[in-house]
């Protein structure tokens, strides 16, 4: 025996309608039906905050007055040639790097800028130094002017902001031959008998000739070295008294 399976009734196209009325609504109204869960929002960087510049350990790190405390600063996105890491040689341009620094900052007010927490490579590194970018009252990006003018290259580890603008203006100084990337300049430094014998002291804004009391007392990771006086001059550095 056979038995007849019943028949589905048929769905009146005024049912159907009731039936779909609210998609109709929603489509006419521009809106989407909800695709799943929300996506979690990106954490929100800490606000910026107003600092005292009171020292430079080198071109990319600079201590400062924060709230009450003082703390060392790493500079974001950019790394300038070694001179005070104590398994690390001077580097070719460290000192003209950390020169510039210092005199563009220190006893200067700035603005600290900071990246989310939670990126990639964090809020602090591995030594414990505070990452920023340091912004002058003039609005300069001062960790971007590093690399525009040579001083420093692109620090690319870790993902940041600007990453952008400073892999266009490492560019721009690698082929204009700035700082770091004048080959000339890296030739006779590495050569101690073209190298000029004048030597400036990055710290004290001094230059010693051959012979005077402190010529060789500077130490290596605070000496820019010059061919002539006027060089010296030229660079903002005046002639040791004795």
């Amino acid at each position: 025996m056979i038995l007849a399976c019943p028949r589905r009734p048929e769905l009146h196209p005024r049912r159907l309608f009731l039936f779909l009325r609210p998609l109709f609504v929603l489509l006419a109204l521009g809106l989407s039906l909800p695709a799943g869960p929300p996506a979690a929002a990106e954490t929100a960087s800490p606000p910026a905050e107003r600092v005292l510049v009171t020292d430079v350990i080198d071109g990319d790190t600079v201590k400062v007055v924060r709230g009450r405390r003082q703390e060392t600063v790493r500079l974001i996105g950019v790394d300038t040639p070694e001179t005070g890491r104590p398994d690390t040689p001077v580097q070719f341009h460290g000192p003209e790097a950390a020169l510039f620094t210092r005199r563009s900052l220190i006893g200067k007010r700035v603005r600290l800028e900071f990246e989310p927490p939670d990126r990639p490579g964090g809020s602090a590194d591995k030594y414990h130094r505070t990452l920023a970018y340091v912004f002058t009252d003039e609005g300069l990006n001062f960790n971007l002017e590093l690399v525009r003018l040579g001083h420093g290259r692109t620090y690319t580890k870790y993902p940041f902001r600007y990453q952008r603008e400073f892999a266009k203006a490492e560019q721009d100084a690698r082929e204009a031959g700035l700082g770091l990337w004048n080959k000339s300049k890296r030739t006779e430094w590495s050569d101690a008998v073209h190298r000029g014998k004048i030597i400036g002291n990055v710290r004290t804004d001094i230059y010693h000739l051959p012979g005077q009391r402190y010529y060789h007392a500077i130490g290596e990771k605070n000496r820019i070295y010059f061919q002539t006086e006027e060089e010296a001059r030229e660079a903002g550095f005046r002639r040791a008294k004795n």
